[in-house]
């Protein structure tokens, strides 16, 4: 088993902690199985349904882990997160229910439907960043400036652990899984649920799925190195951004393999899956299905499992790529 740096990846333990404290506020996502693909691939295919969480996307999980570990003085003193969309969503529904202030950094890219339910939530919202990882470091100077806890969307034990509560779910619900496909962008849901694949079911391939325009975490680890990576247009818009050294790790110990998608597949399928299913999928979420029906699965071992996380998108998008894919 590869080496699980514990600076970086939570133990199980803390994640079966973060299960106990999500559990009356959370219940476990549903595990679907998808027809279709089940039978374009051979084997048995379940989507676990993410997206159907309360703001949308799994962020909510390591949020929720980090506002319950803070002590009532840190809670009343606010926190500030940067974030694309999901993690601000998340962060700010964590923070009402725990009566936290919060405010959020994000791009002026971000879909306005993320930056409205920020909002609604009673989350203050900065967008004025030109892209994401403009958003984090004035992010940090704010938290450095007030004192507060500034909560990464990506890193951090605590955060790591309440995304690793899928996978725990996961290995409850289908014990005979032997493939996962994990969205991935800085490595925060790679991380966390392969600390928990890596040691309670090391069996179990782990594949992390990004866009071609998006690829930072799979460009560093094919180089052994982190390499800086433009930002450029994409629809999975929530895996944008550069990594760091502790992502870096998170990519070379819990992914089996790193898999792109292009812009065009990640189109194809996020209509295909509206259409079919009635869901509207956001491109970050819906990279893993796009692999799937793809076909960048060599030898796919079933069952295998694909997170769809991030019902954010915007109509419009939507309303374009349609018009783009017209089946």
């Amino acid at each position: 088993m590869p080496t699980l740096n514990p600076a970086i990846l939570p133990a199980v333990s803390a994640v079966r902690t973060a299960a106990e404290r999500l559990r009356a506020f959370l219940p476990p996502s549903r595990l679907i199985r998808h027809e279709a693909l089940s039978e374009q691939l051979g084997v048995e295919v379940w989507f676990k349904m993410e997206l159907e969480n309360p703001t949308g996307s799994f962020k909510v999980r390591g949020a929720y882990n980090v506002l319950a570990g803070l002590s009532p003085e840190e809670r009343a003193k606010g926190v500030v997160a940067s974030s694309a969309g999901n993690h601000g969503l998340g962060v700010a529904y964590a923070a009402k229910a725990f009566g936290a202030p919060a405010m959020l950094y994000v791009p002026v890219t971000a879909p306005q439907v993320k930056k409205d339910g920020i909002r609604a939530l009673g989350a203050t919202v900065n967008d004025e960043a030109a892209d994401y990882d403009v958003a984090m470091v004035m992010a940090k100077a704010h938290a450095e400036r007030e004192g507060i806890r500034f909560i990464n969307p990506c890193l951090g034990l605590d955060l790591l652990a309440g995304q690793g509560t899928v996978a725990l779910e996961l290995l409850e619900q289908l014990p005979a899984m032997r493939t996962v496909l994990i969205c991935t962008g800085g490595g925060g849901l790679l991380g966390g649920m392969g600390a928990v694949l890596r040691t309670l079911a090391p069996d179990v391939r782990v594949i992390g799925v990004q866009s071609v325009e998006t690829a930072a975490m799979a460009n560093s680890v094919r180089a052994g190195h982190v390499v800086d990576t433009p930002v450029t247009p994409t629809l999975a818009d929530g895996l944008s951004g550069q990594i760091d050294d502790d992502a870096l790790h998170i990519g070379q110990v819990c992914a089996d393999e790193l898999r792109l998608v292009t812009e065009e597949e990640l189109g194809e399928t996020m209509i295909w899956l509206h259409r079919t299913t009635g869901m509207a999928v956001e491109g970050a979420g819906a990279v893993t299905v796009a692999a799937l029906r793809h076909g960048h699965l060599q030898e796919p071992v079933g069952p295998i499992v694909a997170l769809v996380s991030g019902r954010n998108v915007d109509p419009a998008r939507l309303e374009k790529l349609a018009g783009q894919h017209p089946g």
